[in-house]
């Protein structure tokens, strides 16, 4: 066995426990096995290194308008911080898949998150038509694999990941990520 994918009772515990944290977290919006992401900060991107907040999420603005053919880089509401061994990865939202919307996501594992770093997804309108976005739909979900019960091989952030990172991190209103190189 290579790991287990945790359900929602052991999530709650996990949080309970303090060893996983997802902020906010509201358990009544916890799944069997994944936990929803939404919508908060939504940047246009217009070049590599050009990106323009275009959009904050707020009870009262809730729905935005993804131009035709556009691409775009959207902050999580939610954070999470992992403890060492357990693994998060994304899920698209189905919902994304009915208006015509992709998303490019990674994976999390610590350190990420240690100091409080944004979740960040790529989204791409592919239909030649606006569609919306609500600050209530679900972006994409996080599930949680652990793999601490097993014999990992110790590791260490590759000077590669440090520099991908600090690129990603070094918008003002961002925290500076630091690997802390602990294994």
């Amino acid at each position: 066995m290579f790991g287990n994918l945790i359900n929602n009772t052991l999530i709650k515990e996990l949080i309970k426990r303090k060893d996983l944290e997802i902020t906010p977290y509201d358990e009544n919006l916890l799944q069997v096995a994944q936990y929803p992401l939404r919508p908060q900060i939504i940047y246009q991107v217009t070049s590599e290194k050009e990106k323009k907040q275009v959009h904050f999420f707020t009870d009262t603005d809730s729905k935005f308008f993804l131009k035709a053919k556009t691409y775009y880089c959207i902050d999580l509401l939610e954070t999470i911080k992992l403890p060492l061994g357990l693994v998060g990865r994304f899920i698209p939202s189905s919902n994304l898949i009915e208006k015509g919307i992709g998303l490019t996501a990674g994976k999390l594992e610590k350190p990420y998150g240690d100091k409080g770093e944004r979740i960040r997804f790529g989204l791409y309108n592919y239909l030649d038509t606006p569609t919306s976005i609500l600050f209530t739909e679900r972006i994409a979900y996080v599930q949680f694999m652990d793999l601490r019960g097993l014999d990992n091989h110790r590791y260490k952030l590759t000077e590669y990941d440090k520099k991908i990172y600090e690129i990603r991190l070094k918008d003002a209103d961002a925290p500076n990520y630091e690997a802390d190189n602990q294994d």
